[in-house]
């Protein structure tokens, strides 16, 4: 094998790896982004249960998070405030998670 064709070669194979090295990075930061987004929406859900007194608001935050690709792995009510923990599958990377808090502000508490 000529020089030439083993340069080649080699710049076809680290180039090769930095691609898929790029697309599993992809991967992962869109499903970190799925999941925070599924995670801001099942807890506002369940805050807005909370609001109108809805007697399982945790299962309006599984409904949204299953409706958005996560599965709801925490949820816990807090005086009028709802915290929530999801997950998104990220294969094949390790699952995605995101918490997040919803509810009234300070001067909306009754």
């Amino acid at each position: 094998m000529s020089t030439g064709a083993a340069s080649v070669l080699a710049w076809t194979g680290a180039a090769t790896t930095m691609v898929a090295g790029l697309s599993l990075l992809g991967t992962g930061l869109i499903a970190q982004s799925r999941a925070a987004t599924a995670a801001d929406l099942a807890s506002l859900a369940a805050a807005d249960a909370v609001a109108v007194a809805h007697p399982h608001p945790c299962d309006r935050a599984a409904e949204v998070a299953t409706r958005n690709g996560a599965r709801l792995l925490l949820c816990e009510q807090r005086g009028w405030d709802v915290l929530v923990t999801v997950e998104v599958d990220a294969s094949p990377l390790p699952a995605a998670s995101a918490r997040s808090r919803a509810g009234p502000g300070p001067a909306e508490l009754p």
